[in-house]
């Protein structure tokens, strides 16, 4: 348990989660925080924390090194706040959560509250909520619907976190952001619509991709049905990313192989099974798009990644450019 008040309990805290954030009292009462328990691991850190009335924001100046790029998912337990991001302001109460980019300026005021606060790797988001940045600073009621799974789910990573090993942790915490992505998306929908600044129209068809990357009838037909614009519209939309839809597609499926393959669970399932599982129709196809995208066959890129004994990455060598 850590306890303090002022400037102590600011260099404390980010110490302990690797953040940089400026805490400032509201009004004449110095303000106190206390980490009831705290987790820290490679990409996810966690922190029970009370605290008086403050306000918190991002440090100026350049980020330390090794500190990344992390979304702080707060669940409220008791209290309320008001959180600010890209022009957002959200009113948070209890059994509300929020996130935020800490990387990117923010405010949040409060008053006397109880928070579970978890710090998640960039990473996590990347693919499955290539949204984010639209929905920072936006509260989620977690009294219904997905909502309270997420409640469920936060509970349970706090109730375990410290009982498993941070293998078993980390994939708690991408589930988290899988869910929140899912969350956020099915309860405040982006309208459709071709007058959208187009990196928001480019972000909404990537994300309809990666949710079907699995079907194997997926074509630009298939994605304008899914985000509510022509066929002519997502590639005029698409040619903004420098490469084409189809193009995209394979490469992502591609990439998701090479992460089942690097798999040692998986090991003994046919390369063939993976690759029709993520929408190939043909294992000859599959294994040329593989070698023109990696620049060897399917079979020698698992052997060549298994061999890297305790390693999570394929050999240099091996990842695509």
């Amino acid at each position: 348990m850590l306890r303090a008040s002022g400037a102590r309990f600011q260099r404390q805290m980010n110490g302990l989660l690797n953040t940089r954030f400026e805490l400032a009292s509201v009004g004449a009462r110095p303000y106190e925080g206390e980490i009831l328990r705290s987790y820290a691991a490679d990409r996810v850190q966690l922190a029970d924390i009370r605290f008086s009335p403050h306000s918190t924001r991002l440090r100026s100046g350049r980020p330390a090194a090794g500190s990344g790029n992390t979304f702080l998912v707060s669940y409220q337990m008791e209290g309320e706040a008001i959180v600010r991001q890209n022009g957002r302001e959200a009113h948070i109460g209890a059994n509300n959560l929020f996130f935020i980019d800490t990387s990117q300026p923010f405010e949040i005021e409060t008053g006397d509250i109880w928070t579970r606060s978890i710090y998640l790797d960039s990473q996590f988001w990347q693919d499955v909520f290539p949204e984010r940045g639209y929905y920072t600073a936006t509260a989620l009621d977690c009294d219904r619907g997905i909502g309270l799974t997420c409640r469920s789910l936060i509970h349970s990573i706090f109730e375990q976190a410290w009982n498993h090993p941070p293998e078993t942790v980390t994939r708690l915490a991408a589930s988290l952001a899988n869910l929140l992505a899912v969350s956020m998306v099915t309860t405040l929908p982006i309208a459709p619509s071709f007058d959208l600044p187009v990196e928001r129209n480019l972000e909404r068809i990537k994300a309809a991709v990666r949710r079907n990357l699995a079907d194997s009838d997926l074509d630009c037909s298939f994605v304008a049905r899914e985000v509510g614009m022509s066929v002519r519209q997502v590639h005029a939309i698409f040619k903004h990313s420098g490469t084409s839809l189809n193009r995209w597609i394979w490469r992502e499926r591609l990439d998701r192989i090479a992460s089942e393959l690097r798999n040692p669970v998986l090991r003994h399932k046919p390369v063939s099974g993976i690759a029709f599982d993520w929408g190939f129709k043909e294992a000859a196809h599959f294994s040329r798009q593989f070698r023109a995208h990696f620049g060897v066959t399917p079979s020698h890129y698992r052997e060549a990644s298994l061999q890297q004994v305790g390693s999570s990455v394929a050999p240099r060598a091996l990842q695509a450019g």
